[in-house]
């Protein structure tokens, strides 16, 4: 497979920051008018109890194989480990939802080699569920696999929007400094000091002996400091000090020693498209929600036991289909 879908539903979340419990623009209808079986609804698109069960119990197995059956007696954040899984597989599976209607709004759609992988998986997973397991998570082979094609087509949907958005950031709002900082909180010693450094005292020495900066030297991007701190720092050639000035802390002198840190400007400026990125899609799936209504059967979700449970034992979901989508 020559694309490589690299986000998965942990990335979404920080993107969309969307729940059920609270997704955004979307209006929320707790209802009972769905399906019994249909947990919730975003727009046209469904997730019905069977897939949520399906997560849940592979998440909640995953827990088990790295902190034993015991974790479950602890609380999380005020609730329980129970409460916290449930509510997170919900979230995952409404960035999922989500992402499908987008797609659909969008006109992505996936290939056939695509929809052949995720058969593929879907049947790998479910031979091996034992009987009792497909009794329990109520899932066949079919349904299998539209959760694989929707996991699929809900990242797809989200590189191929990534990599439509077009940014532009130049060298200079990406670049990093190497800059060497006195602080002190009297204007006066910094007066006296600016008047040493002058008469030709080593920039350092003075540092170690009167600064009260956490750091002699620091590396900054635009934006890690106060406004005076930034438009001084950033207008200084190699081994120019500054002027005496007064930022948030106190009064400082600042000399600096690389007006451009290469390899860091380099993974900032990547940073900063990933950022502007995110925004563009974030307005995209603003624009798609802000009139999409959400529906909701929270009793059937509340009504659900990990104890109903212990007989599934499957962990596997996930983990193959990154072997047939790898990142």
């Amino acid at each position: 497979m020559k694309n490589r879908y690299r986000c998965a539903a942990a990335a979404l979340a920080a993107v969309l920051g969307v729940s059920l419990s609270g997704c955004g623009n979307t209006q929320i209808v707790l209802t009972t008018g769905l399906a019994p079986d249909e947990l919730f609804r975003i727009g046209k698109v469904s997730c019905r109890i069977s897939e949520a069960l399906v997560y849940l119990n592979n998440q909640k197995n995953q827990y088990e194989n790295v902190y034993g059956v015991e974790v479950w007696d602890h609380d999380f954040g005020g609730i329980t480990l129970e409460e916290y899984l449930k509510n997170q597989v919900i979230s995952q599976l409404a960035q999922v939802k989500s992402m499908v209607l987008l797609a659909e709004e969008q006109e992505i759609v996936l290939s056939e080699e695509e929809l052949s992988m995720a058969e593929q998986a879907a049947a790998e997973y479910y031979g091996s569920l034992s009987e009792e397991e497909i009794s329990l998570l109520k899932a066949d082979q079919e349904e299998l696999t539209k959760m694989y094609e929707d996991y699929c087509l809900s990242e797809k949907a989200y590189d191929q929007i990534m990599e439509a958005v077009s940014v532009e950031i130049s060298d200079d709002e990406a670049r990093i400094i190497q800059i060497q900082q006195i602080l002190v909180p009297e204007e006066r010693l910094a007066g006296e000091l600016k008047s040493r450094l002058d008469e030709g005292e080593e920039f350092e020495t003075l540092a170690a002996n009167y600064s009260k900066a956490p750091q002699i030297t620091v590396a900054i991007a635009r934006g890690d400091m106060d406004e005076a701190y930034e438009e001084t720092a950033f207008n200084l050639d190699n081994d120019e000090v500054s002027d005496v000035f007064a930022g948030d802390n106190g009064y400082y002198i600042l000399k600096c020693t690389n007006t451009y840190m290469e390899e860091e400007s380099e993974e900032n400026k990547r940073q900063l498209e990933q950022a502007r990125k995110e925004e563009g899609f974030r307005e995209a799936y603003d624009e798609l929600m802000a009139d999409t209504l959400s529906e909701y059967q929270e009793r059937l979700w509340k009504k659900v036991s990990l104890a109903d449970y212990e007989a599934v034992e499957t962990d596997s979901f996930f983990e193959i289909y990154r072997e047939y989508f790898p990142e």
